[in-house]
């Protein structure tokens, strides 16, 4: 059988001079696959490893290159047409990834950008999905603290940003923890921040171990004395002015900043940051 949205093993049975009909080993003529390509020479019989999907006609089509999302995973997709039943999005092949519109969460705009989930409808048909949270796990016992994790940004909250972690956890970035701009769609390397005790993931961008906001103390003072002892960078500067200086989130430096004060290594005003002659 065909595995629909995945890579198979074909053999090509005819040649036509707008590409070719294949066939899988052991299959039936209900299974011939079109891979309109002329691009490429092939010759009768040859073996080739071709993603299947399938024409609005039901028809099988096959593609050499791989798409940008196949069969159960998640992908960022630009919309590129619309109709009244639903919309499609380019994901690097012809023709366009129908999601209908029973799998649209709102409205879409043509030329943006949003995670989509691949699946089959009730016919076997592959099509796009942007209800992805049912297809994702909330809660995960299998990572820990401080583990390093690949991040998928699908949505923002007031909070921050819920990311889709190791293609199959939800988790949440918070807006305190962001170290630069994130949009929709954008892979990240992070971290998990912490593993509530109901098992959903807070992340970050950086690792939370002890010995790393040591070593921010230490940049936070280095600083300070290659500044005469002053420094512009506090509590109240933007995000996107600390990581210029310190590549930390503003969530971090604070934390910093904060025991450095209750160590009494600095002392805090309104807008700069002095070092305590004693800690030279």
């Amino acid at each position: 059988m065909l595995k629909i949205g995945q890579f198979n093993r074909l053999h090509v049975v005819e040649i036509f001079p707008f590409g070719y009909e294949l066939l899988a080993y052991g299959g039936s003529s209900e299974q011939l696959v079109m891979l309109k390509d002329t691009s490429h020479v092939y010759t009768m019989g040859q073996e080739l490893d071709v993603f299947v999907y399938t024409h609005a006609d039901g028809s099988f089509l096959g593609a050499i290159d791989a798409p940008k999302v196949m069969l159960h995973q998640f992908a960022p997709l630009v919309v590129v047409g619309a109709s009244d039943h639903g919309c499609f999005f380019d994901w690097g092949i012809k023709p366009d990834l129908y999601a209908p519109e029973g799998q649209l969460h709102t409205n879409l705009d043509i030329g943006t950008r949003y995670v989509v989930y691949a699946l089959q409808d009730r016919i076997g048909k592959l099509v796009a999905t942007t209800k992805i949270e049912r297809f994702l796990h909330e809660h995960s016992q299998e990572l820990s603290p401080n583990q390093a994790v690949s991040l998928l940004i699908y949505a923002q909250t007031p909070l921050g940003y819920k990311a889709i972690v190791n293609g199959e956890f939800q988790g949440l970035l918070f807006n305190s923890d962001l170290i630069t701009s994130v949009k929709m769609g954008d892979y990240l390397e992070g971290f998990v921040k912490s593993v509530r005790e109901d098992g959903k993931l807070d992340l970050a961008l950086q690792v939370q171990t002890p010995q790393a906001r040591l070593n921010l103390s230490e940049q936070i003072l280095e600083d300070l004395i290659a500044h005469d002892g002053m420094s512009t960078v506090t509590d109240k500067s933007t995000p996107d002015e600390i990581f210029a200086r310190f590549k930390v989130s503003k969530a971090a430096y604070k934390k910093a900043i904060g025991n450095l004060y209750k160590q009494k290594k600095i002392r805090i005003e309104k807008n700069c940051l002095y070092l305590n002659q004693d800690t030279v």
